[in-house]
């Protein structure tokens, strides 16, 4: 992953600021608390940030990274991932996506495709795409809006790879202040199946979200199976 980002650093520190000053058209940085509804010690905080950099007014490039750490284990995983991104309208935008999970020196390369679109007065989202060689992802997520800044927001998330099968849907509430950052809680379950064994546990996230430029954020989020387990 290191050598495939060095050419692309090298190119970007190559251009001139007042490309970056005219192409950037958003992002974002947040920071969300994940625990188990069942009291347990497990949960973890997600610290997160992406920019995105358009092309001609319908086509941009965008990166996400985010790390991962958990409450009560000596570890950080980390997410980079990059989406390159079709404006089909100011309402619908398509586009391809790579991602890598890095954890204690083992890595997952992710790669799909995603969309999303304004519908009905909300917005929906998906995305699905391979872990490795022989892994499925897939997610849809969606919101809309109430009134004086408040909205509905609710996701399902799906990762298969090997012999072990994660599903996670929540459902919840986002507050956008007018001027700052926005605030959201959601409450969910994640059910886990391993070979013949299966579980599932509920969950609750707390987070705030700044987003700035003329998009308000980037197009499009992390893919991560660290996206799909709260506090992993």
């Amino acid at each position: 992953m290191i050598n495939r980002a060095v050419p692309v650093a090298i190119l970007l520190a190559t251009l001139p600021l007042s490309a970056f000053a005219q192409g950037i058209t958003g992002g974002d940085l947040g920071i969300e608390y994940n625990a188990p509804l069942d009291g347990s010690d497990f949960g973890g905080t997600t610290y997160s940030g992406g920019v995105e950099y358009g092309f001609m007014r319908t086509f941009s490039m965008s990166v996400n990274a985010a790390a991962y750490k958990p409450d009560n284990i000596s570890t950080t995983a980390t997410n980079v991932t990059l989406h390159g991104t079709y404006q089909l309208s100011s309402a619908a935008s398509v586009g391809g996506f790579y991602g890598y999970d890095s954890n204690d020196g083992e890595g997952l390369n992710l790669f799909g495709i995603e969309g999303g679109t304004e519908f009905m007065g909300g917005d929906v989202g998906a995305y699905i795409g391979r872990a490795e060689d022989d892994g499925t992802i897939f997610g849809i997520d969606g919101s809309y809006d109430l009134r004086s800044g408040f909205s509905v927001i609710g996701n399902v998330d799906l990762i298969d790879v090997d012999d072990v099968r994660l599903t996670q849907a929540s459902i919840g509430a986002e507050y956008q202040m007018a001027a700052g950052p926005q605030f959201y809680t959601q409450i969910g379950r994640i059910t886990g199946d391993v070979g013949d064994d299966s579980d599932s546990v509920g969950f609750f996230t707390i987070g705030a979200k700044v987003a700035f430029g003329a998009a308000r954020g980037t197009t499009f989020d992390n893919r991560s199976i660290f996206e799909v387990i709260p506090g992993f």
